[in-house]
């Protein structure tokens, strides 16, 4: 098996959660707008491709709430990447898988389904729950990771509200801040043990 066909799958298995097939005789609700999905591939540094299942947000009307989605500042980064240098603090990355799968969808599309889904090509396809390219999966993905945040105990800091801190205290009694600086799905903490929440 291909490394792509690899990636696709694995990709699917992700997203298939966001989906609810419709059966062939079924109509696509009121209200429901037609878009276009597309892949994205990538390969990584470490040569593991990628495959990314990407809905048209492009195609779907403006909505009239906010969809806008900030993203720790390159300053802040580097002021953080100092603090650990001279507190002698852990640095830990992640990337967060398919994370705007985490929050319900908020726009009303539905797709017709591709070769991809095998003999299911044809049906329609009703979007269920966020997915990327849409354009208010960003502010939904911000809403769930802030009240996540805060339920970890976690504050925002007012210079920027994507450098979370808390409180911490290392193994000889030393009070330090851990931080989290987060860009839209990735994470960047500094920490004397990083991954751990207390």
């Amino acid at each position: 098996m291909g490394f792509w066909v690899r990636a696709i799958e694995k990709e699917f298995r992700n997203v298939q959660l966001a989906f609810n097939i419709l059966e062939k005789d079924e109509s696509v609700p009121v209200g429901f707008q037609h878009i276009d999905c597309h892949w994205i591939f990538d390969i990584k540094m470490n040569f593991t491709r990628k495959a990314k299942f990407v809905v048209g947000g492009h195609m779907t009307e403006p909505p009239s709430s906010l969809t806008y989605l900030s993203v720790v500042s390159r300053e802040t980064i580097r002021i953080a990447l100092t603090i650990a240098a001279l507190n002698d603090l852990d640095i830990m990355a992640a990337g967060i898988g398919n994370a705007y799968l985490n929050e319900p969808y908020r726009e009303k599309v539905y797709f017709t389904i591709g070769t991809e889904f095998g003999a299911k090509k044809g049906q329609y396809v009703v979007v269920i729950w966020s997915l990327y390219e849409l354009k208010t999966s960003g502010s939904a993905w911000r809403s769930f990771l802030i009240q996540s945040m805060y339920g970890l105990g976690f504050k925002s800091c007012k210079a920027d509200p994507d450098l979370w801190m808390t409180s911490g205290t290392k193994n000889d009694g030393t009070k330090y801040w851990d931080y989290v600086l987060i860009y839209v799905d990735n994470i960047l903490w500094v920490s004397h043990a990083p991954g751990v929440v207390m």
